[in-house]
């Protein structure tokens, strides 16, 4: 029995028909058939029933998909342990430019000066694709904003805080303000993170709405810091985000911030590790560089 011929019995029965597993595996259908015969003459027993136009599992083509699931990741996870071995270790940092942006390169810096074999890759990623991507070991640490209230196997270390500021076209007409309160915001047109990638951001600015009585007119929901820019820099509305969001300060500066006179509560930003996976020691030393580059920043 070879991995190759594993893979791909699993293939057919995550697929649930020879016919698409050759498709996906770019295989001829009756090439894989023959595969499949032979998995089960060598094992001398049916995996799979076959219909007119559909196969099922038998129990033990069950057994056998469940096992070389297990096989097959193992044996991924060697290969990528030996290639990882040759060329560095690997740290994944999923981070939010918005929030990670005045530190993160700093921390990156110092760490490779003191661990040059680890080869750290950066994610930029919503807060809901970094939290789905440390629990299914893709990241090794993310930096983000905790969500509040919200249970999760993440061990958060706190780096700083943000407060927040209003940001808007060069020319709207709240920018005649030094200071922007509540009640200039009831009304406004309001570009916000979309509300699935982005949870805890828009309870914080719609709770906030809620609790002095505003009407929101949300105008748009934004993917990242990149679209939402670009809808700033369109005119389409403005926008509450933390004071740590880049914003353009050049010649041809088209948007500007003003403070706010109430706020919501600050933005907290951490570090977050997996409590359901080993930690590395590498992880624990880059959390260190961060949190020496968050407060100096």
């Amino acid at each position: 029995m070879e991995l190759r011929q594993l893979k791909h019995f699993l293939a057919v029965g995550e697929a649930g028909s020879i016919t698409a597993a050759a498709r996906n595996l770019r295989l001829t259908q009756p090439a894989l058939s023959r595969q499949i015969k032979a998995l089960e003459e060598e094992l001398d027993t049916a995996l799979l029933e076959r219909g007119a136009h559909s196969i099922t599992l038998t129990p033990a083509g069950e057994v056998l998909v469940a096992e070389a699931r297990k096989l097959v990741r193992f044996s991924e996870a060697m290969i990528e342990k030996v290639k990882s071995t040759a060329a560095g270790e690997p740290l994944r940092v999923g981070y939010a430019p918005s929030l990670a942006g005045e530190f993160l390169s700093i921390a990156i810096e110092r760490f490779s000066q003191f661990h040059p074999r680890v080869r750290v890759s950066l994610y930029d990623w919503s807060s809901a694709e970094m939290r789905t991507g440390l629990a299914n070991g893709k990241l090794d640490l993310i930096v983000a904003a905790p969500c509040t209230g919200l249970q999760e196997p993440i061990r958060w270390v706190p780096l700083r805080n943000y407060g927040w500021q209003v940001v808007m076209p060069a020319n709207h007409p709240l920018g005649k303000k030094k200071r922007i309160s509540a009640k200039d915001l009831d009304g406004q047109r309001l570009l916000l993170y979309d509300r699935e990638h982005y949870p805890d951001y828009w309870d914080r600015v719609t709770g906030f709405f809620k609790e002095h009585r505003l009407q929101a007119k949300i105008a748009g929901e934004f993917d990242g810091v990149s679209s939402l820019t670009a809808a700033l820099e369109g005119n389409l509305g403005i926008a509450l985000l933390a004071t740590s969001s880049p914003i353009d300060r050049g010649q041809r500066q088209r948007l500007i911030s003003r403070p706010l006179a109430e706020e919501p509560s600050p933005i907290e930003v951490a570090a977050g590790i997996s409590t359901d996976l080993s930690t590395a020691p590498q992880i624990l030393a880059f959390v260190e560089e961060l949190k020496r580059a968050a407060a100096e920043s």
